[in-house]
């Protein structure tokens, strides 16, 4: 029998950065919420696993691959399965495709199997190959902490449906590792101010949240890519709005419709970008 998943991409509202921990890695604080940009994943059983992608992705160096084996590794069950990955996601654009990918098959391997691993276990494994990855098991809100593995998920129905236009540059990607390492102690924040923002979300509307989420690590990338910040600046003149890189880039947003002057505006930047009006899940 054959399965399709649905496996959706993610933006970030906001990020925020605690300070540097002793593994090298950084205390972050950043709510991560799906959007309805997705790949679709088509799995059935086989006799020997297999995946492939529209995208060409080599086998070792796919997430789902990888986390297939450690799967396996770890319960001594054997995922044989055929899995063919029909990629809408940019690659590159820090909407989380791949992370998504993962959490989505080895979600439906888990329930497949029985749930031989808990939520925790099964979190646990997908933390351990990428940082964003147990996000994509939340449904609504995931407040990511730790380096973005500690995951708490919140039901708030008001932020579900709520418009987005992404922006993902067509010639850049955005090497997570290299916007850390550039990342210095002044714009640390402290632990206390997580508090704050968490309560923030839970009573403001998306609009207004939108209107105060920061993000420095965003400041570096476009400190590396002064292009994209003089596109940001020519936007945010003519629209009239707030747009804002989404995790360590290279995608940015902006939230609610956009007005007809700024719809006209787009046309200068469509053959740098691509542009996605969406809505959030």
């Amino acid at each position: 029998m054959d399965f399709t998943l649905t496996s959706c991409a993610k933006i970030n509202w906001g990020l925020w950065l605690l300070g540097k921990r002793k593994d090298g890695y950084h205390e972050i604080f950043t709510p991560i919420q799906k959007i309805s940009l997705c790949d679709f994943i088509n799995i059935k059983p086989s006799r020997e696993l297999r995946i492939e992608t529209t995208a060409g992705i080599p086998l070792e160096e796919n997430l789902v691959y990888k986390g297939l084996k450690l799967f396996e590794e770890i319960t001594g069950l054997k995922p044989l399965f055929e899995i063919f990955i029909e990629k809408k996601i940019p690659i590159g654009g820090g909407l989380g495709g791949g992370s998504s990918n993962l959490a989505t098959v080895l979600n439906f391997v888990n329930n497949y199997f029985g749930t031989p691993l808990s939520k925790e276990e099964l979190s646990t494994l997908l933390a351990s190959l990428s940082s964003d990855s147990p996000s994509f098991l939340c449904n609504g809100i995931a407040f990511a902490t730790g380096r973005g593995e500690k995951i708490e998920c919140l039901n708030l129905p008001r932020f579900r449906g709520v418009e987005l236009t992404i922006f993902v540059p067509s010639e850049i990607s955005s090497p997570t590792g290299l916007i850390y390492s550039k990342a210095h102690p002044s714009i640390f924040i402290p632990k206390e101010k997580v508090g704050l923002l968490k309560e923030e979300i839970k009573k403001l509307s998306p609009e207004d949240f939108f209107q105060i989420v920061e993000n420095r690590l965003g400041d570096i990338f476009l400190d590396l890519h002064p292009t994209v910040r003089r596109d940001i600046d020519f936007l945010q003149k003519v629209c009239y709005k707030k747009f804002i890189v989404s995790g360590s880039g290279s995608s940015f947003y902006t939230v609610g419709s956009l007005r007809e002057d700024c719809l006209k505006a787009l046309d200068k930047l469509k053959g740098s970008y691509k542009i996605f009006s969406l809505v959030t899940l």
